[in-house]
């Protein structure tokens, strides 16, 4: 396999050349722009769960070919929800996923299985008739467009059929009492139904993927959970919320899908998911890999401790609000930071430039400050974590949202050339528009994403 050149960029310069907080650069400033217009990226399995800030395929697919060989391991420390993993996995390669966030780790397991279509098929049609009778009848589902049961006759029908529903903090905000139950029933009919464990994963992964649709939170919004005034206007002109039918259109779709994923690959790509926290990969991960591709969080951009809370009651990877306080200081890229956080201690160990751009937004916002070092440290312990199972020479590549602060560009590039370290040297700087995608959006700070770049770095032989 032929690399292009290595593009050697100079390192930040000491303090005493250069100016305080020197104007941000051009954000394509000696980029080139990546072409992925000839990529012929299959549908696979990519849209059966929304996750914010997808990997958009037809970029996973264009770096995976550029940059390793058939038969070759890549990793992707930030999986999320396995966009890369099956994008590999076409493209004959092996791949090992890792996430922090249950729901992202039992997503990209579930999407990276190799269903047998006939039994699957089976399965499935037992399953819709049970759907059928735990539906109700179009007509009540008409009149609860408009009103909801009272919480009496909720509480006598949850306890007569023995349903369990999960303990999500201010549960009824979330879902009307009749939605509860429908989800309750769609649950345990996946739970009773004679069918393999692994069939049973991927309906279970169907459910959550209408659990947003069905609840009061607005669907779209990508930074975390809220009941909007869209929703709220929405409740008010009457909206009908009918998960039976959600959860079967769902399912036929993911049929398909899923037909794609198995046409397109082979059983010799072995796809395997870790749920580990990058900056303690080494002692999860007990071999070294071809290469890595991915996709980090976007700092102070997606809450995903938010943004999946009800999945992840739902489907029981949390049982209470202390067992998900528990996972909140291993995500990276969070808004806030206790201040007794342990990274915070690291200040002095931010580079030159990282140093300027803490000054700078810390004499706006502290907390916003203590964020942004969370974060450069979190990253820059994730470059030491991937420096040591990574083999010597490797490509590392990183897709990076643009980030900006008060509405000035953050020099993105240089900023992870620091973190870097001595161990990698940066080959390839690369930059495409966000168009059409979940995380095109306009928010509140000006931070608007609506590009992304690709740093390609190379694992030092020594």
């Amino acid at each position: 396999m032929v690399h292009p050149p290595v593009l050697q960029l100079p390192r930040p310069e000491p303090p005493e050349s250069r100016a305080l907080l020197c104007s941000t650069p051009e954000p394509r400033s000696g980029f080139q722009r990546l072409d992925f217009s000839n990529i012929e990226a299959p549908r696979l399995t990519h849209y059966l769960f929304r996750f914010p800030a997808k990997f958009h395929p037809p970029v996973a697919h264009s770096l995976i070919r550029s940059y390793t060989s058939q038969g070759q391991t890549v990793l992707d420390p930030f999986c999320g929800s396995g966009t890369l993993l099956l994008a590999a996995s076409a493209e004959g390669r092996s791949a090992i996923g890792s996430d922090v966030d249950p729901v992202a780790v039992f997503v990209s397991k579930v999407k990276s299985h190799r269903f047998g279509l006939g039994h699957l098929r089976a399965s499935w049609a037992l399953l819709r008739r049970r759907m059928e009778m735990v539906a109700r009848s179009d007509k009540e589902y008409s009149v609860l467009s408009t009103t909801d049961i009272s919480y009496d006759r909720y509480v006598r029908v949850v306890a007569a059929e023995q349903l369990w529903v999960p303990d999500i903090p201010n549960f009824f905000h979330w879902f009307r009492h009749y939605v509860i139950i429908d989800l309750a029933r769609i649950l345990r009919e996946i739970d009773d139904a004679n069918i393999p464990n692994t069939h049973r994963s991927l309906f279970k992964l169907i459910f959550a993927s209408i659990i947003r649709k069905a609840s009061n939170a607005d669907p779209i919004p990508v930074s975390g959970l809220e009941v909007t005034s869209h929703m709220k206007q929405l409740d008010a002109n009457g909206r009908l919320i009918n998960p039976p039918e959600l959860f079967v259109k769902a399912a036929e779709s993911a049929l398909t899908a899923v037909e794609s994923y198995f046409t397109n690959t082979t059983r010799q790509s072995r796809i395997s998911v870790l749920q580990a926290d990058v900056t303690s990969l080494k002692s999860k991960l007990r071999r070294q890999v071809d290469a890595v591709i991915t996709s980090p969080p976007y700092h102070n951009a997606v809450d995903y401790y938010r943004r999946h809370k009800l999945e992840m009651f739902w489907l029981k990877f949390t049982k209470t609000q202390e067992d998900r306080l528990d996972l909140l200081p291993k995500y990276i890229g969070r808004s806030n930071v206790r201040q007794r956080d342990p990274l915070l201690q690291r200040r002095d160990e931010l580079g030159f430039l990282s140093g300027q751009w803490y000054e700078k937004i810390k004499v706006v916002s502290t907390r916003r400050a203590d964020a942004f070092v969370h974060y450069m440290i979190s990253m820059k312990d994730a470059f030491s974590q991937i420096a040591r199972v990574v083999r010597p020479g490797a490509p590392v590549a990183f897709v990076l949202g643009n980030s900006a602060w008060n509405g000035e560009r953050l020099p993105t590039a240089e900023l992870f050339l620091e973190i870097a370290g001595d161990s990698f040297r940066l080959e390839k700087k690369l930059w495409y528009p966000v168009k059409n995608r979940y995380m095109s959006y306009g928010r509140r700070n000006g931070a608007d994403i609506n590009e992304e770049y690709v740093l390609v770095f190379r694992r030092n032989e020594q």
